[in-house]
């Protein structure tokens, strides 16, 4: 299905190409965004990828089932405003407004002398709907996030349908239930080692956080606390292992000779780089995550004896532009300055590892441990918790996007496959089952904080929105207990005027900064 690599390239690839027109001076942005373009006409044109084989499509009963599935899950998530919103969403809603109210970039004060204040943020997802608003408004925008999301949930879902050994209608279902459903064994350290909160009744609570600061979060935390990283990072790690696992790489093209099979290799080994590119853009932290991932594909599809011949020099021309100014860009908040290693004591490293994803890749070790990602994911969710980047804990959280990734991925194979002994295959199934605790219970939050907005409360206890001044937001409590009377996160309406530690993560003093000097249009 060659289309559905093509519109996930697009995907990706149509939030840069309007930063770079909003957030670059004309004379710097024309040139990039052609290069951008030029780039992925030739990858199209010219490309043997593996995307091209011909899988048959989804009927329409089944694409009925994948659209309720996953659009129930969007649904309550929050995106858009439906239903009940997480802390986290009075962020990305004020970043969403200062997006549709400002013009690009956004800018909150520029006097003659003295600190520039800018949003510094990975603003590229909210681009597009971002643009909606403008038109048409805050509504409007909503809406088109809505979509936006769901459609990079959908591509998601088919590039993990790829990886079965039959891409069935059923197989798409139950790819889709993995994502929505894998977590970490955080129900049993809630039971066995959680303080006064998360408990496992009422079953509403954040489970996440039973390890304190320690987090890897399950893909429905995630879409629900922080879209705007998780499901573009999702789409390009699963992108680049369908690139990389396809079979027969060497078969897609007529001549079997050495020069074509180099080219193909070669090809492969732009649009890896590519795709990490876009999601550096994205969600930089996750983007750390993948690089050892990306490490081993480029040393595996690399031919050492002529390295360079044929590589495809507009697509890195094009990756490299890409790094570039995101790099530039997000270098100019300084947020991220702290860096180091935080100690844990041992005890309650081994118990959060184990807990997390340990347990699950230790028994998926008779299955993938000659696959040099099962021991890099397991190096990886070892090593993570102790380094610290920023003040806060979102280094753990977000870089470990990419090994949980895989971590799934690799599960799935195992219980989608005939040939899974199984006592393993039910150990697998056991430990998904106690996994799926954590999403059900940030699903059914979003369930109970929904239903008693709309049937319980009346007009009076409901909260409506509000024009003053936020300068600070408290640290968030008990999530099930977030904003009462109010579905929707929305208490900072702007970040002009934040002043707190939290908000130095979105807004810097850009003047001295080379992105503001030679690249901003201002």
């Amino acid at each position: 299905m060659k289309s559905l690599h093509r519109i996930s390239i697009l995907y990706l690839t149509f939030p840069f190409i309007l930063f770079c027109l909003g957030w670059l001076r004309l004379s710097i942005a024309i040139p990039v965004v052609l290069i951008i373009l030029w780039a992925i006409w030739k990858l199209f044109a010219q490309s043997t990828n593996p995307q091209s084989t011909n899988l048959p499509y989804p009927n329409f009963q089944s694409t009925l089932y994948l659209l309720l599935i996953t659009g129930t899950w969007l649904f309550l998530s929050g995106i858009g405003g439906y239903t009940f919103q997480n802390w986290d969403h009075h962020w990305r809603n004020a970043v969403f407004h200062d997006l549709i109210t400002y013009d690009f970039p956004v800018i909150y004060s520029a006097p003659e002398k003295g600190p520039v204040q800018m949003l510094v943020y990975y603003v590229g997802y909210w681009l597009p709907a971002a643009w909606v608003g403008k038109l048409i408004g805050w509504q409007a925008a909503n809406f088109a996030l809505f979509l936006w999301t769901w459609l990079g949930v959908l591509l998601v879902v088919f590039h993990l349908a790829r990886k079965s050994e039959a891409t069935s209608p059923l197989h798409r279902l139950k790819w889709a239930l993995l994502l929505i459903l894998f977590s970490g064994l955080d129900s049993l350290g809630t039971l066995l080692f959680a303080g006064e909160y998360p408990t496992l009744f009422p079953p509403i609570q954040h489970l996440e956080i039973w390890s304190g600061n320690l987090q890897y979060s399950s893909f429905t935390t995630q879409l629900f606390w922080v879209f705007n990283q998780a499901v573009p990072a999702w789409l390009c790690v699963v992108m680049c292992v369908t690139l990389s696992e396809a079979k027969g790489l060497e078969h897609n093209v007529e001549d079997s000779s050495l020069t074509a099979k180099r080219f193909v290799q070669n090809d492969t080994i732009g649009q890896l780089i590519f795709i990490w590119s876009l999601c550096l853009f994205f969600a930089p932290l996750a983007a750390l995550g993948l690089l050892p991932y990306l490490a081993i594909e480029l040393f595996k599809h690399t031919d050492f004896k002529s390295p360079f011949k044929n590589l495809r020099l507009d697509v890195l021309l094009a990756s490299g532009i890409i790094v570039l100014v995101s790099f530039l860009y997000f270098a100019s908040n300084t947020a991220a300055q702290e860096r180091g290693l935080q100690s844990i004591a041992l005890k309650d490293f081994l118990v959060f590892f184990l807990l997390e994803g340990g347990i699950l890749w230790l028994v998926l070790a008779p299955l993938k441990w000659r696959d040099p990602r099962w021991a890099v994911t397991g190096l990886l969710l070892a090593i993570i918790p102790f380094i610290q980047l920023g003040s806060g804990r979102d280094f753990i959280m977000r870089a470990s996007i990419a090994p949980l990734f895989y971590l799934m991925m690799m599960t799935g194979e195992a219980i989608f496959q005939k040939s899974t002994p199984r006592l393993l295959l039910i150990t697998l199934y056991l430990f998904l089952a106690l996994g799926s605790f954590t999403p059900f219970y940030e699903i059914n939050r979003s369930i109970y904080r929904t239903y008693e907005y709309y049937f319980v409360l009346d007009l009076s206890q409901r909260t409506q929105p509000t024009s003053e001044v936020v300068t600070h937001l408290e640290q968030p409590g008990v999530p099930e207990y977030e904003h009462p009377g109010s579905l929707v996160a929305d208490k900072i309406q702007t970040l002009k005027f934040m002043n707190d530690k939290l908000s130095k993560n979105f807004i810097a003093n850009v003047r001295q900064s080379f992105y503001f000097r030679y690249l901003s249009p201002h």
